[in-house]
């Protein structure tokens, strides 16, 4: 037998490129799950004893505060804007989502400046002639703040799922003399409920990952017990231990969203979406009730960062400004080329495999990423560095791409599966019955038609690594500082004003990828 002579499998490369990836992306969440079989149990007892029940309080009370308040704005204001006809409701369409463009711990150090003694809440009580005490770094202001920027999570699933619904149904209802609170909870939630649970999923894996708000706050949850553990103390056996709770309890929530959504889909409806008529008293109570978290969770946020850049103003603030620029734009654009890359790669294999069973369950394995809070991601990649070599430096601008890639590769490889499935497959044999490969086919047929989408794809992956701050804080080099990570240690140094260029330009950069789900909505 001649070894030259025999042919590798079809789409060898391809499929060899794709395990590679596959293993890439769920290596540090390997590492994590696979060391937690070899821990140090000689600070197990007191992390378990005196730790764990003070972190799994204050995560849980956070996870349901926030789950509850995010659950009614997001669906009333969906609700409203869908179906009852006020003034602006065009525009509070797409405002309702701005919220989403700021980070939740730019919302709490706004919140901060304007509740402290010298905010502005605080001063026109005094000229009031009487002041009163506002403590909002607390567990009720985390839950709060970070419901206010949440919200659009569970907004646009709602509205999505509200507009796939038959209008029909809501037409027999009310003929049958049911009213429009009734035809709701008896008829549009619980068809609507799968999408909305999936939107609260999101709000709920954010508050895990969230780690400027609680450590700004001073509230002990396991992403600040990652922290401590690993950058303050070097004990990376408990950072895994606990990185192991989180982890799990996230496979658990993704388990119980693939079981609810599983069997239950809409179907769209293409006749006339309906509209039911107000008076004029109850049309401006929905403009108030939509109008006070665009209000609160974007404008007066935005409104004091600007008075803070204008307090603090210097010519030197530009030239750190354009360093910090400079750093964040070296991360975003170096992680966004290698996603997309990876992303085409992954999808035109799966595109190329007809094994549907398989294809269907692999496909899905790159999504893990994102649903994996930022400091559990962070701290694998500690783990795997340290087994390469204990004496290398973790602490790398490789090590940060490294890590962004794992985190947000879901974003986009999300978008361009979705624009990879309207090609028609036709395409692909009639370019293969003119004589054409595979990646020929790849580069001169689906890049181009892709262009659109991958862009999208591009920008919000960049938005997401600007925003990012706990991989950021964990893996980053001695001294390098992004916009994320400036704006947030100026906060934790007393010196808030001095965040605010930081803070507005992340807001600008964030605000972008609202445009472009506004328009996904609309086509809807």
């Amino acid at each position: 037998m001649k070894l030259a002579g025999i042919k590798p499998p079809r789409h060898f490369y391809w499929r060899l490129a794709t395990n590679c990836i596959l293993a890439l992306i769920l290596l540090p969440l390997v590492l994590v799950a696979s060391r937690s079989f070899m821990l140090d149990t000689s600070n197990l007892k007191h992390i378990t004893t005196n730790l764990l029940p003070l972190y799994v309080w204050n995560t849980s009370i956070l996870v349901i505060g926030t789950s509850a308040i995010t659950l009614v704005l997001g669906v009333a204001t969906a609700w409203f804007v869908t179906v009852y006809d006020f003034p602006f409701r065009k525009h509070f369409e797409w405002v309702l989502i701005l919220p989403l463009a700021i980070p939740t711990f730019i919302n709490a150090i706004a919140y901060v400046g304007l509740t402290d003694f010298a905010g502005p809440i605080r001063i026109f009580f005094r000229w009031l002639g009487t002041d009163i005490y506002l403590d909002i770094m607390n567990h009720t202001g985390a839950i709060l703040i970070m419901s206010l920027v949440l919200y659009p999570y569970v907004y646009v699933t709602s509205r999505s799922a509200f507009l796939l619904q038959s209008s029909s149904l809501m037409e027999v209802s009310r003929s049958l003399g049911q009213s429009m609170r009734r035809t709701f909870f008896k008829v549009v939630l619980p068809l609507a409920w799968p999408a909305i649970f999936a939107g609260l999923i999101l709000v709920i894996m954010e508050v895990l990952n969230d780690y400027g708000v609680v450590s700004y706050f001073g509230i002990p949850t396991f992403t600040v017990g990652i922290f401590r553990s690993w950058l303050a103390l070097g004990d990376l056996s408990t950072a895994v231990f606990l990185s192991v709770i989180v982890l799990t309890f996230v496979v658990i929530l993704l388990i119980i969203e693939f079981r609810a959504n599983r069997k239950k889909r809409l179907t769209p409806d293409k006749a006339e979406p309906f509209f039911s008529r107000l008076k004029t008293k109850r049309k401006w109570l929905l403009f108030s009730i939509c109008l006070l978290p665009v209000l609160a969770g974007f404008i007066i946020p935005v409104g004091q960062l600007l008075w803070w850049f204008f307090l603090a103003y210097t010519h030197d603030v530009w030239t750190s400004l354009f360093t910090l620029v400079g750093n964040t734009a070296i991360l975003g654009i170096s992680t966004t080329l290698i996603v997309a890359i990876l992303s085409i790669i992954l999808v035109y294999t799966f595109r190329l495999v007809k094994k549907k069973g398989v294809k269907k369950t692999i496909a899905k394995l790159p999504m893990l990423g994102y649903a994996m809070p930022g400091a559990v991601i962070a701290v694998g990649i500690v783990a795997f560095i340290l087994i390469i070599n204990p004496d290398l430096i973790y602490s790398s601008i490789l090590a940060l791409i490294f890590g962004y890639t794992v985190r947000f590769f879901a974003v986009g490889y999300g978008s361009i599966e979705s624009g990879m499935e309207k090609i028609p497959s036709q395409i692909d044999d009639a370019a293969q019955s003119l004589g054409s490969n595979t990646f020929r086919n790849l580069i001169r047929v689906h890049l181009p038609v892709l262009k659109p989408v991958l862009l999208g794809a591009l920008i919000m992956v960049f938005v997401d690594v600007a925003k990012e701050l706990p991989i950021t804080l964990i893996l980053r080099p001695f001294n390098y500082e992004t916009l994320a990570t400036n704006a947030f240690q100026y906060a934790k140094d007393e010196m808030a004003p001095r965040s605010a260029s930081s803070s507005l330009l992340i807001i600008f950069v964030s605000a972008i990828p609202v445009y472009y789900l506004n328009r996904i909505l609309h086509r809807r």
